[in-house]
């Protein structure tokens, strides 16, 4: 009887650290960051980062709402997978956007985060194309007003900085795109 209360104590000893850990937390979501994504206009990215309390923490799920109406979007993170997610998300129209994620489903990470995001206005097809057409006229020249037409444009040399120093009993002038000392 003695040898078995002592075989019962040896193993409630061993397993009590055990008993006492729940079977696992939920991984919780720690940090949600949106910042321009230096691509096109109203183009921004989207960081959402979760923090795995134990190596059992392996998956949870979460949803990404931009604030614009558009669909949500689904976040699964699962076993391999980084801590980190970066989601590029296109605005269409300027203003300040409440963007949200929190835990959904099944397996929901623990927690929501909320940040805000300031969206400038995107320029429309018809402006961005009027601007790729306009001809750029090299370094130091400027483009002729009103001289675009179609292919054709006139470019026309600016002026120098400061006028040429002329010696010799010559004086500076400057006429018709010319520039020099007579």
């Amino acid at each position: 009887m003695r040898n078995m209360k002592k075989k019962v104590f040896a193993v409630l000893l061993v397993a009590a650290p055990f008993l006492a850990l729940p079977a696992h937390a939920v991984p919780n979501i720690e940090n949600l960051a949106v910042k321009p994504s230096g691509g096109a206009p109203g183009e921004v990215e989207i960081a959402v980062s979760i923090n795995r309390p134990t190596p059992l923490d392996l998956s949870c799920d979460a949803i990404l709402q931009t604030g614009d109406g558009g669909k949500p979007q689904r976040l699964e993170y699962g076993l391999g997978d980084r801590r980190t997610k970066i989601i590029k998300y296109t605005y269409t129209k300027a203003g300040t956007y409440r963007v949200k994620v929190s835990g959904t489903g099944e397996h929901a990470c623990a927690g929501t985060r909320e940040a805000r995001v300031s969206v400038a206005a995107a320029q429309t097809a018809k402006a961005a194309e009027k601007t790729a057409a306009r001809p750029k006229c090299p370094r130091g020249w400027t483009l002729v007003a009103d001289s675009f037409k179609g292919e054709r444009y006139t470019c026309r040399a600016d002026p120098p900085a400061q006028a040429l120093k002329c010696g010799g009993g010559t004086k500076y002038f400057a006429a018709n795109g010319e520039i020099g000392c007579r």
